[in-house]
C-alpha cells in the first residue's frame, strides 16, 4: 500500500538519511492519491487494476452505465532519488443504456481508450532526514508511541503533468460523456491539457500515514478541475496486511462528485502487493458504486550510494590541489637543476679546452 505495509514500520524505526528507496514496494494502490516519496532511482514499478462501476443518473431519466475499467500506472525513478517519472491511464469496456429520449433503450457496448497522463514528481522537503526529529528513543516508550508536534511537519512533493483525452474518453472525468452527446448536456474537453499537484505526507505512531493531494487539473481548457484527495493508511500488527480509507472531491462547472473508499492491501513479498477496495458517492446524479482489485510489482535495479561528506570531499580536493602544486614545483625544481647542471658541464668543458690550449 502507499507507504506500504512494513514500509511505515521500517522507515519510522530507521529512516535512511540519503535515500527515498525502500526495501518493501511502495505502492499508491488501492487509493487514488500519490504519496510524497518516489520509488527510488532505477526502480521500474507497475500498478495495475480492474474497476467495476455501476452508475445511474437521475437527471438523465435514469440512464445507466456498467463500467469495466483497466487502470494502470507506470513509475520510474530516474537521475536522483527524489525524482519520479509517471505514466498513467485507463482503458474502458462499457455497457450503457441511454434513456434520455427513448426509455428502455437497448444496451450499447463500447470500448475506448480513456484519459492518459504523463508527468514528473519531485520531493521538495523530507523532514524524516532530520535524525534529531525522527530518531527512535531507546529510553522513552512514550516518545516512540505518541503524536508530537514534529509529526505535523509533512514531507512535501510537487507534480506537473500533461493530459491526453481522446475523443471517446471521459470529458472532465464525467462517465456520462457519451450519453450526453447530441443533448443540451453535451460538453467538450481539450485533447491536450495540463495539471499540477501539491502532495503532503505525514507519519504517525509507527502505523499510520496521512496523505493529501491538492490538484489543479485541465489547465488550458475552458473549465479547470479542482481535485482534492485525503488518504489515511493503517498497518496491522501483522505487517503484511494494511487498510486505508480515502475521501476524494473533484469539482468544476461540468462535473463534480464526492467519493468515499475503503480498501485492504496484502504484501506477498517485498516486490508484490495485491489490493482490494470499494467505494461510493453521495448523490444520484449520478449514483456511483464501485469495486476495485489490483496488483503492484516492481523491477528493482536500485543501488545505494553513500552520502557525500562535504567537508571530507573539500579536504580531499584541497589535498589533491596541494599535491599537484608540489608535483609542479618539484618538476620545475628538477628542470632548473638539470638546466644548471648542463650549464655547469658546458662551462667545465670550455675550461678544459682552454687548459689544453695553454699546455700546447
Amino acid at each position: 500500500m502507499k507507504y506500504a505495509l512494513t514500509f511505515i514500520l521500517l522507515l519510522t524505526m530507521y529512516f535512511p538519511v540519503f535515500s527515498q528507496y525502500t526495501e518493501v514496494i511502495n505502492s499508491n494502490r488501492p487509493g487514488s492519491s500519490q504519496g510524497a516519496f518516489a520509488v527510488g532511482r532505477n526502480v521500474l514499478q507497475f500498478e495495475v487494476g480492474g474497476n467495476f462501476s455501476d452508475l445511474s443518473h437521475k437527471n438523465l431519466n435514469f440512464s445507466y452505465i456498467k463500467e469495466l475499467q483497466l487502470n494502470y500506472t507506470i513509475r520510474y525513478g530516474l537521475i536522483m532519488e527524489k525524482l519520479e517519472l509517471i505514466l498513467s491511464g485507463s482503458y474502458n469496456q462499457n455497457k450503457s443504456v441511454n434513456n434520455i429520449s427513448v426509455p428502455n433503450s437497448p444496451e450499447i457496448k463500447t470500448e475506448f481508450l480513456n484519459s492518459q497522463s504523463l508527468g514528473v514528481k519531485y520531493l521538495v522537503f523530507d523532514p524524516y532526514k532530520n535524525e534529531k526529529w525522527h530518531s527512535v528513543s531507546l529510553t522513552s516508550w512514550k516518545q516512540n508511541n505518541s503524536i508530537r508536534w514534529i509529526d505535523l511537519i509533512p514531507a512535501i512533493s510537487v507534480y506537473a503533468g500533461v493530459n491526453y483525452v481522446p475523443d471517446d474518453g471521459y470529458f472532465y472525468n464525467d462517465p456520462f460523456t457519451e450519453i450526453k452527446k447530441n443533448t443540451n448536456y453535451a460538453t467538450l474537453d481539450e485533447t491536450i491539457s495540463f495539471k499540477g499537484s501539491l502532495i503532503t505526507q505525514h507519519h504517525f505512531l509507527n502505523r499510520w500515514v496521512l496523505v493529501n493531494n491538492f490538484t489543479y487539473d485541465r489547465i488550458g481548457s475552458e473549465n479547470t478541475l479542482m481535485n482534492n484527495i485525503t488518504t489515511l493508511t493503517h498497518n496491522f500488527t501483522n505487517p503484511v496486511w494494511s487498510s486505508m480509507i480515502e475521501f476524494e472531491l473533484f469539482k468544476n462547472d461540468i462535473y463534480a462528485d464526492n467519493l468515499v473508499k475503503v480498501g485492504l492491501a496484502y504484501l506477498l513479498n517485498k516486490n508484490y502487493q495485491f489490493d482490494f477496495s470499494l467505494g461510493s458517492n453521495f448523490k444520484d446524479s449520478p449514483n456511483n458504486l464501485f469495486i476495485k482489485a489490483g496488483l503492484s510489482t516492481r523491477l528493482d535495479w536500485h543501488r545505494d550510494y553513500p552520502p557525500v561528506d562535504k567537508e571530507l570531499k573539500k579536504k580531499e580536493k584541497a589535498d589533491k590541489k596541494l599535491l599537484n602544486k608540489n608535483k609542479k614545483a618539484e618538476k620545475k625544481s628538477l628542470k632548473e637543476s638539470n638546466k644548471n647542471q648542463k650549464k655547469s658541464n658546458k662551462e667545465e668543458r670550455k675550461s678544459l679546452k682552454r687548459s689544453k690550449r695553454k699546455n700546447k
